[in-house]
């Protein structure tokens, strides 16, 4: 079987169309209208495979400016940049009766090779947990579940990160693994670094938490709390770092604190209720932890940042009961995250954003490079 890989042309957007509706659900699927704006408005990465001269598959994206897909890239092609940074992949699809040929791989990687001549810093795509080990064979890193609503579905963000840069414009030599699953951190990380793993470390959070709290100084709850978000990163950092002593690892932790107690993720919906409501009029500390292990080297430090909340009424109430039945607290210290629907009841915020959302970004950046230089002065 002769495999060619071509652009598209607008001739083809009947086929394509076919082999789009054959390969996703009506809710998953793109319009023709949708095909036809992507084709004109990014021909360069609109690829077609052909077998033995006929139109099996295609893949197609957007150049976009960041390494996250957002649902709004889908249904705006007009959100296309040629200048961008990140190729992204809407679709690739390859008919039932041929896949299992290497069609789609071919298809991706010549889109991958494609988007490294252009000078692109990477390539994004979303894909099904069951798709995960396919799209790892080709370099892209999962970054965890995608906050991708797009079909009803439940998608990953795959990242494939081409090059590093730094401030010398050298090469970072050490692999770098972030510890951490979130893609809130995946994609804070990725300012300042594109190409990182991803790593989840497991320990146990409440058995140190009850270590670190039962072993407290005569210092402040606060300080106590911070001691807490820092041993849990380093923790974190150090089951990952035995298992890859050549790489830089970083771990990371995000605990809230209100009237001197710790409030880490909830164990269930009436208790994500409860912190929530707790916090309404008041103003608590989120504290995250950072650790960073490099060979033999250590940072590990906490940013504190206060928030504060308007005061309960019947709006609050409703809207926290939706937001606690929508499963978004779940997975978050103290119940919310900063940059979903809790944004409407902050009332202040005294502090570092991104340390509310779980990941200091400037202060990584800057340790990060600080280990980097130290290194590069010693050798």
């Amino acid at each position: 079987m002769q495999i060619e890989i071509r652009k598209a042309v607008l001739q083809d957007l009947a086929t394509v169309k076919k082999i789009e509706d054959a390969c996703f659900p009506e809710a998953e699927a793109a319009t023709l209208a949708s095909l036809s704006e992507r084709l004109q408005l990014f021909p360069e990465s609109f690829l077609i495979a052909e077998a033995d001269g006929e139109l099996v598959g295609f893949v197609n994206g957007a150049v976009i400016d960041e390494p996250i897909i957002r649902d709004a890239h889908y249904h705006d092609a007009a959100l296309h940049n040629p200048a961008g940074a990140y190729q992204s992949v809407f679709g690739l699809d390859v008919l039932p009766e041929y896949r299992k040929q290497g069609i789609a791989g071919e298809l991706l990687t010549t889109l991958i090779d494609l988007a490294r001549q252009a000078g692109r810093e990477g390539l994004t795509l979303c894909c099904k947990e069951e798709k995960i080990p396919y799209y790892e064979k080709f370099g892209l890193v999962n970054s965890g579940k995608s906050a991708s609503k797009h079909g009803n579905a439940v998608w990953y963000d795959m990242i494939l990160h081409f090059k590093e840069k730094w401030e010398s414009g050298k090469q970072m030599n050490p692999k770098i693994i972030l510890a951490s699953q979130s893609p809130r951190r995946s994609e804070l990380l990725s300012l300042c670094l594109k190409d990182f793993a991803v790593q989840a470390a497991d320990i146990d959070e409440k058995v140190i938490e009850e270590r670190v709290l039962a072993e407290a100084g005569h210092g402040t709850f606060l300080d106590t709390a911070k001691e807490l978000v820092e041993t849990l990163a380093r923790e974190k950092a150090a089951v990952i770092h035995s298992e890859n002593r050549e790489a830089l690892v970083i771990g990371s932790d995000t605990v809230v604190v209100l009237d001197e107690k710790i409030l880490g993720k909830p164990v269930d919906e009436a208790d994500a209720y409860a912190m929530l409501r707790a916090m309404a009029g008041k103003t608590h500390s989120v504290l995250t932890g950072v650790s960073i292990l490099w060979g033999e080297k250590e940072t590990t430090f906490a940013s504190e940042t206060k928030v504060s909340f308007f005061e309960w009424d019947d709006r609050m109430a409703e809207e926290v009961q939706a937001y606690v039945a929508s499963g978004k607290p779940m997975d978050k210290a103290g119940a919310y995250g900063i940059q979903e629907e809790a944004a409407l009841w902050v009332s202040g915020v005294e502090g570092d954003y991104n340390t509310i959302v779980g990941f200091p970004i400037a202060l990584v950046d800057r340790a990060i490079h600080r280990l980097l230089a130290e290194a590069g002065t010693e050798k």
